[in-house]
C-alpha cells in the first residue's frame, strides 16, 4: 500500500516554517541581554552563556534525530523534539531563578534540534532535481533569516511588553509548528534505516571520512559563526557605550537580515551564469578584504556606529551568497542516509560556530578592535577553505558511503 502524498506546497511551508526556529530561540532576546543581565543579578559573560550553552545543546541534539527519522518516521522524531523543546519553554515561564533558566534553555536546544534535521530530512524525500535546488534555497533563507530577524521581533515585544515577552513568542511559535505537523503531515519516509549500531558507525566513519564534507561542515560553521557572533556582542556595544536603544539595534538587525536575504537571493539571479566555485572563492576574499578594512578602521577610528556596522553588512551579503552553496554542496554527497548525514552536518558546524561564539564572549566589548580581529581571523580561514574545497573532489567517499548501502 503506498503511502499518501504530502501537497508539495504544504510541505515547503512547513520546512520554511521548521527553518528558522532554532536561530530564531538562540536570537530572540539578544537585544534584551543587557537588561536580563540586570534581572538575573548576573554577568555579562554568565546571561551570554544562556546563548551559547543553547548552541552547543542544539548541536548536540542533531546527532539524535538523524538516525531516529531514518528508523522510526521524520514524524515520529520531529514531534519528539518539538514535544522536549515545549517542556523546556514551560519551565523557562515559569522560573526566576537563573540556573533553571540556563537548565531549561539547554532542554528547549536539545529539543528543537529536531526542526533542522527533519526539515532537510523532509525536503529531499518529498522534491528532486531542480525543485529540490529552489527547496534548498527558501530552506536556507528561512533558516538564515531567524538570527537576523528574531532581534527586531525581540526588540517590539521588549520596548511594549517587556523581555519576558520573548519568550511566550517562542512557546506560541512552538505550538504552531506543532499543528503544523500533526495536523498537516503524512510521514515521507520511504526506507526505514534500522537503528543497528555498527551500521551506524560504519556510516558515520564513511561520512567523516569525506574531505569534502569536512570542509563543508568547517567553512559553514564560520559563516555562521560570524552572523551569531554580531548578534552576542553588538547589543552591548550599541546599548552601552554608544547609548542606543533595544529598538535601534533591531533595526541594524533587520538590515543584517535583509542583507543576508540578498545575499542567499543572489544565487537565483546568477544561477547558471557563474561556477559556484568562482562565486564562493570571489565572495571569500571580499569578505577578507572587508575585516581587514573593520580592523583598520577599528585601530584608526574606534568604536562608532559606522565602524561596528557597515563592514560586517558587506561580509553578511557574502556569507550569504556562500552558505547556500555549501549547504546544496553537503546534502548531496549521502542521499541513502540522508538524516545522519543532516544530524552530523548540523552538530559539526554548529559546534564550530560555537566555538566562535564561546571566544567573542570573552571579548571586550567597549572597543571594537577584538572584534574586528576575531572577523578577520574568520575570514581568512573561511577563503583558504573554500579555495582548498574547490580544488579538491572527495567523490571517492560519498561512493564508498553508496556502496555500504
Amino acid at each position: 500500500m503506498n503511502k499518501p502524498l504530502n501537497h508539495p506546497a504544504l510541505m515547503l511551508l512547513l520546512i520554511v516554517a521548521l527553518a528558522p526556529i532554532g536561530q530564531m530561540a538562540i536570537d530572540i532576546y539578544v537585544t534584551a541581554l543587557p537588561e536580563m543581565r540586570s534581572a538575573f543579578q548576573v554577568s555579562q559573560q554568565s546571561i551570554q552563556l544562556s546563548v551559547t550553552a543553547y548552541l552547543v545543546s542544539f548541536a548536540c541534539g542533531q546527532l539524535f534525530y538523524g538516525p531516529v527519522a531514518d528508523a522510526y518516521g521524520r514524524k515520529t522524531a520531529l514531534l519528539a523534539g518539538l514535544g522536549l523543546y515545549m517542556l523546556g519553554s514551560l519551565i523557562i515561564l515559569q522560573t526566576e531563578q537563573f540556573s533553571l533558566f540556563l537548565l531549561a534553555r539547554v532542554i528547549q536546544g536539545l529539543g528543537i534540534a529536531s526542526a533542522s534535521v527533519v526539515m532537510k530530512a523532509i525536503a529531499p524525500d518529498t522534491f528532486s532535481g531542480q525543485k529540490l535546488a529552489h527547496v534548498m534555497t527558501y530552506m536556507v533563507i528561512g533558516w538564515g533569516m531567524g538570527p537576523i530577524v528574531a532581534p527586531v521581533i525581540g526588540a517590539q515585544l521588549q520596548k511594549h511588553f517587556g523581555w519576558a515577552s520573548c519568550l511566550y513568542f517562542l512557546f506560541g511559535y512552538g505550538l504552531v509548528l506543532c499543528g503544523l505537523t500533526i495536523f498537516g503531515y503524512k510521514e515521507s519516509l520511504k526506507q526505514p534505516v534500522p537503528l543497528r549500531p555498527k551500521v551506524m558507525l560504519g556510516n558515520i566513519v564513511s561520512i567523516f571520512r569525506s574531505k569534502e564534507f569536512h570542509l563543508n561542515f568547517l567553512t559553514m560553521g564560520l559563516c555562521y559563526g560570524v552572523l551569531l557572533t554580531f548578534n552576542l556582542c553588538a547589543p552591548f556595544m550599541v546599548q552601552d557605550v554608544l547609548h542606543q536603544t533595544p529598538v535601534f539595534f533591531g533595526n541594524v538587525a533587520l538590515a543584517m537580515g535583509l542583507t543576508y536575504f540578498a545575499g542567499v537571493f543572489s544565487n537565483r539571479i546568477i544561477a547558471g551564469r557563474i561556477r559556484p566555485a568562482v562565486l564562493c572563492k570571489v565572495s571569500s576574499v571580499v569578505n577578507l578584504i572587508c575585516a581587514g578594512g573593520m580592523l583598520f578602521l577599528a585601530n584608526r577610528y574606534g568604536l562608532t556606529l559606522w565602524t561596528l556596522i557597515a563592514p560586517p553588512l558587506i561580509i553578511t551579503f557574502f556569507a550569504g551568497v556562500i552558505f547556500p552553496n555549501l549547504m546544496a554542496r553537503s546534502v548531496a554527497l549521502f542521499p541513502q542516509v540522508a538524516g545522519l548525514a543532516s544530524s552530523l552536518l548540523g552538530f559539526s558546524f554548529t559546534i564550530c560556530a560555537g566555538v566562535i561564539m564561546y571566544v567573542s564572549s570573552l571579548l571586550r566589548v567597549d572597543v571594537l578592535t577584538p572584534l574586528a580581529t576575531l572577523y578577520a581571523v574568520v575570514a581568512a580561514l573561511s577563503m583558504l577553505m573554500i579555495f582548498h574545497l574547490y580544488s579538491t573532489r572527495d567523490a571517492a567517499s560519498a561512493k564508498l558511503a553508496a556502496e555500504r548501502r
